[in-house]
């Protein structure tokens, strides 16, 4: 049987995606011609893989669940067979998820520090990190391990780069605003505001599980209108607190950015890459933004989601 790899690589992105447009954006296809790309390999192996009876949402059959994990080694094989030669990019793509985020001072500092030819770029907002790399569109991606779906992609490296603790930003005039540092139990039964309209997947299923686990309330009405407005609307007190990377900068030196801690939360940043790409372009960047030595996961006081802790005591 002559199958093309393109039509595996197609259904392995959209059993991920489960959304046939942000599939398609993914490969830089159309719909349509999705579509017929998942009909042909139907067709090929003369089973469905796709359940198409609700137009709203994406489900695999049961024979579609049973050739996922054996596409995705498929896929993976093939790119490893490409010559080094052939598969070295002209430009690395490295997503940092959003621009203000903190990797993107880590690709500027590598940039620096380095002679890769990096390129940022940013994912869908319904992509965790894996997505890009899979669908071909991205050689590195910054995100949570712990978001990837199980198994753990074959063809896929991660190492994590941080810690990341979450601090709120609060309005100048709120009490929170003269404190050194906010217990997570003063949190309980709050109101924090973040829209997240456009916020990443993995960001708002990241809040989901901490409101849950501190028990606060998000509100993710409204719209930031760029980071520098969000920030500015809450310490103005225009706007209830808020959360922040500490690792971030905020636009004003004067803003109260107040740690949370008994625990702190923190959101486990990883570098993943296609293991196509080769380890030692990805240590070269890790060590250029100053990631040399993978990150401490050591047991302290700190939260994340359980898919995470579970990833770094395995590891």
């Amino acid at each position: 049987m002559d199958l093309d790899t393109g039509l595996l690589r197609a259904f392995a992105v959209l059993a991920t995606e489960l959304h046939f447009g942000r599939t398609a954006g993914l490969l830089g296809i159309t719909q349509q011609a999705l579509s017929k790309r998942v009909q042909r390999l139907e067709d090929v192996l003369a089973v469905p893989l796709v359940d198409r009876s609700d137009r709203r949402s994406v489900r695999l059959t049961a024979a579609g669940h049973q050739l996922l994990p054996l596409a995705r080694e498929v896929v993976a094989a093939v790119d490893r067979l490409v010559p080094d030669t052939a598969r070295a990019p002209d430009r690395l793509r490295v997503d940092v998820m959003g621009d203000y985020l903190a990797p993107t001072g880590w690709l500027r500092r590598a940039s620096g520090a380095s002679g890769l030819p990096l390129d940022a770029v940013q994912r869908p907002a319904e992509a965790a990190a894996d997505h890009l790399l899979t669908a071909g569109r991205a050689h590195f991606a910054f995100g949570r391990a712990g978001a990837v779906a199980t198994p753990w992609p074959s063809g896929i490296r991660r190492r994590l780069v941080l810690l990341e603790p979450l601090a709120v930003l609060a309005p100048r005039a709120h009490p929170w605003a003269s404190l050194d540092q906010l217990p997570i139990s003063a949190l309980t039964g709050q109101t924090l505001w973040f829209p997240l309209s456009a916020a990443p997947a993995e960001w708002r299923r990241y809040l989901a599980e901490f409101a849950a686990f501190a028990d606060l309330t998000i509100d993710p009405t409204g719209s930031t209108f760029g980071y520098a407005q969000w920030a500015d609307d809450v310490s103005s007190g225009h706007a209830p607190p808020s959360l922040i990377g500490e690792a971030m900068t905020p636009p004003d030196p004067s803003m109260r950015v107040v740690p949370i801690v008994d625990p702190t939360p923190v959101f486990p940043w990883s570098l993943l890459w296609r293991e196509d790409v080769g380890d030692a372009v990805a240590e070269e960047l890790l060590s250029a933004m100053g990631f040399a030595v993978e990150a401490s996961s050591a047991a302290r006081d700190v939260w994340l989601p359980a898919t995470d802790a579970d990833l770094l005591s395995a590891h």
